[in-house]
């Protein structure tokens, strides 16, 4: 018995690595997949009339993005569009600066929510506020913290008509990489969602799978209605609403589409250390509850630390001490290699220098530090809110 325990214990080192060399070669596979499936959104004519699209743009606290998002939207070469700005109780310049854009454009209406109802999380009733304002045929929810170029609107729903879709979104490549947390971060991030679901499985009906990006997402007003939107039961208290959202088109068998939005959309985000975390610990929170897994956050951050870390620890140890199995080298190298293939295809897709695809061990390590940061908040009972709100 204690000669077999004994084995066991020395192939388990071995049986990770496998491990590790498995994960990292898949996730290689999916990201390349990921990026090849990407395309453009395709120019078509637009019907006459045009269909009015209401924008719905959700704010608290952005006096710092607000006159550059909304001046950008406004801007659009769409000719039949509104734009209703939803405050979710600001307590920045932001009343004021909102105030000034209602004063200057007729397009522009300003509604302040100073009061959450029970139930509710901040951004989906925001969201689902702007829908009860509004009476456009289409929708577009999109985020303060970006920029829109003139014809994005325009190209952007003459797509969704051609197609049928019922949900257009636009794949998060457009952000623009800016400070050290973005370009360490965003690709793992995406290799994390290659791994879950590609962009041809987002669109295929036969997939449960589906996302959205909640910096740009079109939809279809009657789509909204007939899954109920934020206002389902299951969907109030929702903080990642634009995968909750998709989901729930997926559910009732709408058409989703997520197209390549590069040059259309800019959006800065996790530009410091301190919104990198809180950006995960809201991400990471929301799963852990949507999914009903609360120990998931147990074994998940001490996997991405171990899977960042291990294969080269093992490198390491051979180099230093010039002691290690051949097959355990060989296992180590393929898991590293493969770590920063699957990183490269989308360093290429940001236009990160090539030295930044050696950082992917790195990136899972901080990851699963940012991961185990979660799960110690919901394992002590604190939630996790987003500038004050849940």
């Amino acid at each position: 018995g204690n000669t077999r325990m004994k084995a066991l214990l020395r192939s388990f080192p071995k049986f990770l690595l496998t491990l590790a060399a498995l994960v990292a070669l898949w996730q290689s596979y999916r990201a390349h997949r990921s990026v090849k499936e990407m395309h453009l959104p395709r120019e078509a004519p637009l019907p006459e009339p045009a269909p009015r699209v209401s924008i719905i743009l959700p704010v608290r606290n952005e006096e710092a993005n607000i006159d550059n998002c909304v001046a950008s939207l406004l801007a659009q070469d769409y000719p039949d569009f509104d734009l209703a700005i939803i405050d979710d109780g600001s307590t920045d310049a932001t009343p004021c600066l909102l105030a000034q854009w209602q004063a200057r454009d007729a397009r522009v209406h300003v509604h302040r929510i100073d009061e959450l109802p029970c139930g509710w999380a901040g951004k989906a009733h925001a969201l689902h506020t702007g829908v009860e304002l509004t009476d456009g045929a289409w929708l577009l929810f999109t985020d303060a913290d970006t920029w829109h170029a003139p014809h994005a609107l325009r190209l952007m729903l003459g797509h969704a008509l051609r197609q049928q879709n019922d949900m257009l979104s636009v794949h998060t490549n457009v952000v623009t990489i800016s400070g050290p947390a973005m370009p360490l971060l965003m690709p793992i991030t995406e290799i994390l969602l290659a791994q879950r679901v590609t962009p041809r499985e987002m669109s295929d009906p036969a997939s449960p799978r589906a996302f959205a990006f909640g910096q740009y997402i079109l939809l279809r007003r009657a789509a909204y209605l007939a899954t109920g939107g934020y206002a389902a039961a299951d969907m109030r208290s929702t903080s990642i609403d634009d995968l909750a959202l998709a989901e729930q088109f997926k559910h009732y068998r709408q058409r989703i589409e997520v197209v390549n939005g590069r040059g259309l959309i800019k959006n800065r985000q996790w530009a410091t250390w301190q919104s990198a975390r809180q950006g995960w610990r809201k991400s990471y929170y929301a799963l852990i509850i949507r999914y009903h897994i609360p120990l998931m956050g147990l074994p998940v951050p001490l996997a991405f630390i171990a899977y960042g870390m291990g294969p080269l620890a093992v490198l390491f140890r051979a180099l230093r001490t010039g002691k290690a199995r051949r097959s355990s080298l060989l296992l180590a190298g393929i898991t590293v290699l493969a770590q920063i293939h699957a990183r490269r295809c989308f360093d290429r897709v940001y236009d990160l220098a090539p030295p930044w695809s050696l950082t992917a061990p790195a990136g899972w390590l901080v990851c699963g530090v940012l991961a185990f940061d979660t799960t110690r908040l919901h394992l002590t009972g604190r939630a996790v809110n987003w500038k004050g709100r849940p």
